[in-house]
């Protein structure tokens, strides 16, 4: 979802960076791992407290509260709109509140198929989230085109057997090199649109 559908990264970056001056962590440490993954397994990696589920609440309500005040919740492509909602599935590492704020926001349907942080035990880098979203559209892996904005994710879709396309929304291309195919943002729908059914994507 984000850095793919959204762009909240002002905000995310807003939010983590004060989280972890409140928690006395090194901001770039904490930064340097967190596109992709789940709220809850940032919480747990940095052990800032024994429940971590409420941990990962606070931060991603404060990663909203930043958002909806810097207007900071901005679309990064509109071909979701034009697709098959039946599909098309969302598989975020957010968690459900969240998710299902952030498409309120845009004005984006409510996708057929969303897999949240909370709906898989591993999240990315782990294969889970994108196993459970093909099996939940009724396909193989293989017939899926994953499309990702972060290494962990990449890893995740290329784990799980689909074709990754990797936009350069919050990382440089040269970090993105494990994905299939790497765009910027704006190419995507072209991409789509003209790739033929026998060159995977």
């Amino acid at each position: 979802m984000d850095g793919v559908l959204i762009d909240t990264q002002a905000a995310v970056h807003d939010a983590y960076t004060a989280w972890a001056g409140e928690n006395g962590l090194d901001p770039q440490e904490v930064l340097a791992i967190i596109h992709g993954r789940r709220t809850v397994e940032v919480a747990q990696i940095f052990d800032v407290d024994e429940d971590v589920e409420a941990e990962a609440d606070r931060i991603e309500k404060a990663i909203a509260e930043r958002a909806r005040a810097e207007d900071g919740i901005e679309p990064v492509c509109e071909l979701y709109r034009s697709l098959d909602r039946g599909r098309v599935a969302v598989a975020t590492s957010a968690r459900l509140e969240t998710a299902l704020t952030n498409l309120r926001v845009l004005g984006l349907e409510h996708p057929e198929v969303l897999v949240t942080g909370q709906d898989v035990e591993s999240g990315k880098p782990s294969p889970d989230p994108y196993l459970l979203a093909a099996e939940r559209l009724g396909v193989e892996p293989a017939e899926c085109v994953v499309v990702e904005d972060a290494p962990a994710g990449i890893k995740a879709g290329k784990a799980a057997g689909t074709f990754v396309v990797a936009l350069t929304t919050t990382h440089e291309a040269i970090d993105l090199g494990e994905a299939d195919r790497v765009i910027a943002p704006g190419q995507l729908e072209d991409l789509f649109t003209s790739a033929e059914p026998s060159s995977g994507a």
